[in-house]
């Protein structure tokens, strides 16, 4: 329940509070408090996450991302915010967009006392629970019903419901693979359609996430990145990392650079927020996880001496069926998801492929660095 005992909007003036928020289910709006970087430089455990806390770059952040093309009526709309943090974003985003529901999902201790300390008279909705655990996205919606998003076809992003993440800590890769995988298999969140995702993560994993085909960080992450999702670098707190991304998707992208000043800690790695939309796919995509898999592990190897990999006989098999013999001289990091899609035909059309269903390779695997 919203609890409308709040301080006055005049306090916050630095806010950008739109004129369809100024009323709520008829009562006068109030806006949510911004913590400012004095109390978050108080806190002494931040769990070796990072995060923006410039509400001026936030407003740049959403004047680029223009949401309310997706979002036309946000009075309808539900945010999950993961890992949410101090909690600058949440509050920056709600003073926007005014949404019907936005729930922090946070459990780290310091964090989750901040943020009830600085939002328990709020609209904000903070849970403690852990974002990790499968079983709280189950719990939150289906058993205690707490949120509750709305189905949609699947022809649209979902125009109601939205997911906010931080995962800038070390070992943020695999956890973001398995979202991925998520939009696949249409589980988790994405059973309620395209489900549009912003994620802050370490810039690092967002080079690899966004590699094309040749480049060397090209990776699994980046195949499955761009088999199911249309994904773009919205903003980086480092601009000499940009140089490590491809100039033609820089072009297209026109990320915005903010200083580490902006975020804290301000030492370690540099961070990067990106959008992920879910985009339609016609594959089998057990079939297309054992292909690129199987791949990638090897993936500075010639197809043309790499197809055993895919089962006994692959060799024989894929060099008969490959129409295009220039496409046996790529290695598998050079291949484009059309690419990927096309072997993926071929082996469900192979008569002595593997059963897939006993392998046990890990997915995560590839050679050298994956």
């Amino acid at each position: 329940m919203i609890n409308h005992k709040r301080k006055d909007i005049t306090e916050y003036s630095s806010c950008v509070i739109h004129d369809n928020c100024l009323k709520l289910s008829g009562l006068a709006y109030m806006s949510v408090p911004i913590p400012s970087i004095k109390d978050i430089s108080k806190l002494k455990f931040f769990y070796g996450f990072k995060y923006l806390w410039n509400p001026k770059v936030y407003d740049k952040i959403f004047d680029k991302l223009d949401l309310t093309k997706t979002y036309k009526n946000p009075k309808k709309l539900k945010v999950l915010d993961l890992y949410p943090g101090v909690g600058v974003q949440s509050a920056v985003f709600y003073n926007r967009y005014c949404p019907k529901q936005y729930s922090l999902i946070e459990k780290r201790s310091s964090l989750y006392k901040f943020l009830r300390a600085q939002y328990e008279e709020s609209p904000l909705q903070i849970l403690k629970k852990d974002p990790y655990d499968w079983s709280t996205y189950s719990n939150l919606i289906d058993e205690e019903r707490i949120f509750v998003p709305e189905i949609q076809t699947s022809n649209h992003i979902n125009d109601s419901f939205l997911t906010v993440a931080n995962v800038t800590g070390e070992g943020s890769e695999g956890l973001i693979m398995q979202w991925l995988s998520c939009i696949g298999n249409k589980n988790w969140l994405y059973r309620f359609g395209k489900v549009k995702m912003l994620l802050w993560m370490p810039s690092t994993t967002a080079r690899k996430l966004l590699a094309r085909a040749g480049t060397h960080s090209r990776s699994k992450c980046s195949v499955v990145r761009e088999a199911f999702t249309d994904t773009k670098l919205i903003a980086i707190s480092d601009a000499d990392e940009l140089e490590k991304f491809d100039s033609q998707c820089l072009n297209e992208w026109d990320p915005i650079v903010f200083s580490a000043a902006d975020m804290w800690p301000t030492k370690g790695k540099p961070i990067a927020l990106v959008e992920m939309d879910p985009i339609d796919f016609d594959f089998d995509v057990e079939n297309w996880d054992y292909v690129t898999r199987h791949l990638m592990i090897l993936k500075r190897t010639p197809l043309s001496t790499v197809m055993d990999s895919l089962g006994h006989g692959g060799q024989q098999y894929f060099n008969s069926r490959i129409t295009n013999k220039d496409l046996l001289k790529k290695c598998p990091i050079d291949l484009t998801n059309d690419e990927f899609i096309y072997l993926t035909r071929l082996f469900a059309e192979w008569p002595f492929k593997p059963d897939i269903l006993l392998d046990f390779v890990d997915m995560y695997q590839t050679e050298h660095s994956g």
